[in-house]
């Protein structure tokens, strides 16, 4: 009827596009999450039926499209989409600029306020047990110490993976690189002496989170990122009012 065809040939697919699409399908439900780790490409390639070849052409592929990234004799690891775009610019905002760090919190205030929530209608037990696992963590260490900091952040990205929302999870991660440059700026406020303090916010967001009770849980998350931006508030008008002073001492009228 001069019509053109109404089906298109069907191609077979190669392997490793298989493979590819299978990542992709992962990491785009939160079955791989932002910061996990793939198993070896043998492991993979067992897994799924198919040469270590396929498995290794599908992680190229996928480490071009900026999905996943190697670390030198630490293996392969999912990367935040956001990642490769977001964090160059924004860690250098903040690292200028004191006063960004507010406005850094601000969007803090907003993401995680709304994960608290969410993960306590939605956390699993093994998600209780990472938090918590984390929480110990903390009361093992004192601020502004490295592993306080590692602790600290490793407690709130959990809290946005128990949302088991992949946007919030990607988001978190993807602002990784901006909460190390904010930690710069907050580890001489973080005095060891306001661990209490802190670690005692942490405890109520999570017994919160753990009663599934999200009203609270948003309030506690608020709270404590409230403390935090008055901690530091605080001490950078200290530290102005010395440097001014330490300036006038200096150079007497």
């Amino acid at each position: 009827m001069g019509q053109g065809a109404l089906f298109s040939m069907v191609k077979p697919r190669k392997i490793t596009d298989v493979v590819y699409r299978q990542l992709v399908s992962l990491i785009a439900t939160g079955r791989l999450k932002p910061g996990e780790r793939l198993p070896s490409e043998r492991a993979m390639a067992m897994e799924m039926g198919v040469s270590r070849q396929s498995v290794r052409e599908a992680i190229h592929r996928a480490r071009a499209e900026g999905l996943l990234e190697s670390r030198q004799g630490g293996g392969t690891f999912v990367i935040s989409s956001l990642k490769a775009n977001l964090n160059p610019p924004l860690s250098i905002i903040l690292e200028g600029q004191a006063e960004n760090i507010f406005e850094f919190l601000e969007i803090r205030r907003l993401i995680e306020a709304w994960c608290a929530e969410r993960a306590s209608s939605e956390a699993t037990r093994g998600d209780l047990r990472r938090m918590k696992g984390f929480l110990s963590k903390m009361e093992q260490v004192k601020p502004p110490e490295e592993a306080w900091e590692k602790a600290d952040l490793e407690f709130h990205s959990a809290i946005a993976a128990a949302t088991h929302n992949v946007i919030a999870m990607h988001l978190m991660k993807g602002l990784e690189e901006s909460f190390h440059a904010y930690f710069k700026m907050k580890q001489f406020t973080t005095r060891s002496e306001r661990k209490e303090d802190l670690l005692k916010q942490h405890k109520a967001i999570f017994e919160a989170i753990r009663e599934g009770d999200g009203k609270s849980a948003k309030a506690r998350m608020l709270e404590h990122l409230d403390y935090v931006r008055e901690m530091i508030r605080e001490d950078l008008l200290r530290t102005m009012k010395s440097a001014s002073g330490e300036k006038e001492e200096r150079d007497p009228a």
